[in-house]
Formats: C-alpha cells, sequence, structure tokens
C-alpha cells in the first residue's frame, strides 16, 4: 500500500469517527432527519431501509421526462 492510500483510510477512520461522535447526542427524531437511525448503540445510515425509500417517494420531485407538462 502506498503512503497516500494509509493517508486517506487514516482520513476517512477519523472523519467517520468525529462524524459517529457529533451524531451520538442527537436524538432518534433528528438522526432520521438527517438519514440515518440508531441501533443497538450504533449509527446506521437509512439509504438501504425500506421504510426510508417508501417514505422519500411521496416527497421526491419528478424530473422534467418524467413529470407531465401542464398546458
Amino acid at each position: 500500500m502506498s503512503i497516500i492510500a494509509l493517508f486517506n483510510l487514516a482520513k476517512e477512520y477519523l472523519e467517520t469517527r468525529r462524524t459517529k461522535r457529533a451524531f451520538r447526542h442527537l436524538d432518534n427524531h433528528f438522526l432520521k432527519d438527517l438519514g440515518f437511525y440508531r441501533e443497538e448503540g450504533h449509527i446506521y445510515p437509512l439509504s438501504g431501509s425500506k421504510e426510508v425509500t417508501e417514505e422519500t417517494k411521496a416527497f421526491a420531485q419528478k424530473t422534467p421526462t418524467e413529470a407531465p407538462l401542464k398546458r
């Protein structure tokens, strides 16, 4: 592994640690607003959650090619 790759790994680790430390103080409602959830003391992103996918579909804006033109 090169020095740059090791530096990038260390940087990612420190950023993740700092983020988790900041999120630890938030309640579950705020975490969900930010796109995360807490389970057994750990914080995970909601990106793969079916619940969030269904909820966000209602709020998602359609792209110009998907939305019908209003006349």
